[in-house]
């Protein structure tokens, strides 16, 4: 298991929410990612990241 830092930019908020996730590999937390930012109408963009590294970025086209 690895832990990952994402972070969720939502419009109700001027800095972006840290979430840590704990997942089985990159492939398993970036499905984790996805899933936060259909979570709620005000999430607009999610970045996954392994320590210093960026490893996903999605942004939601409204």
């Amino acid at each position: 298991m690895q832990t990952f830092s994402l972070f969720t930019t939502d419009t109700r908020y001027s800095l972006p929410i840290l979430t840590y996730v704990v997942a089985d590999g990159e492939q398993r937390a970036i499905e984790l990612a996805k899933a936060n930012l259909d979570q709620s109408e005000f999430h607009r963009s999610v970045e996954l990241r392994d320590g210093s590294r960026a490893i996903y970025q999605r942004l939601k086209v409204a």
